[in-house]
């Protein structure tokens, strides 16, 4: 006789499954929590047995949940009229706190942009009234980039709205899941050459 019992499972810190128990009396069970990339591993174990398919699994997950993770940020950003290079240049001001001041050129670094493409970035949100440049007074040389009002009622929205939206991509994990899936990625972000 065919039946089956689901039985939520914890395979480890990071994943739950639901395990159903197809003929208990010979005991074979089946973990149902699969998903199209482990189709994909499947395809390359039977094509290519002496390729080990297991890491490429990690990494096309990483990046698919990058897309969709993207995909639900910039949606969210639009709400408010923004986009993400907007969102990145307005957010590194916010969290610099009052005045929300920073050097152009220490701008574009940490947006890892050059000086030409902040200053492109720099002039739009200026004509939208984001920001303003302001002279250095101790070096007259040196341009200062300041949020405006306009843009820290924006960002302070905008921002509320990105952590829900990250929020809610994590929340059928536990704090503790959260905080070991943070680790792991730091671990594989820390040995990049990057």
């Amino acid at each position: 006789m065919f039946f089956g019992i689901s039985h939520p499972i914890k395979l480890n810190s990071l994943l739950y499954a639901k395990i159903y128990i197809v003929k208990p009396v010979q005991g074979i069970i089946s973990i149902m929590n699969k998903d199209v990339i482990d189709d994909l591993q499947n395809d390359w174990s039977i094509q290519r047995p002496d390729l080990n398919s297991e890491p490429m699994g990690v990494i096309l997950r990483i990046q698919a949940l990058a897309k969709i993770f993207g995909e639900q940020t910039a949606s969210r950003l639009q709400d408010f009229d923004l986009q993400w290079w907007q969102y990145d240049v307005l957010s590194t001001l916010r969290r610099q706190g009052k005045p929300f001041i920073m050097a152009a050129t220490e701008l574009a670094g940490s947006n890892m942009l050059s000086s030409g493409a902040m200053t492109n970035r720099i002039d739009r949100l200026e004509e939208d009234g984001l920001v303003r440049r302001i002279k250095d007074k101790n070096d007259g040389r040196r341009v200062l980039v300041q949020m405006t009002n306009s843009g820290l009622k924006l960002i302070e929205k905008a921002t509320e709205a990105r952590f829900e939206t990250a929020t809610n991509a994590l929340d059928n994990l536990d704090a503790s899941e959260r905080s070991s899936l943070s680790s792991l990625l730091r671990l594989v972000l820390n040995n990049q050459n990057v």
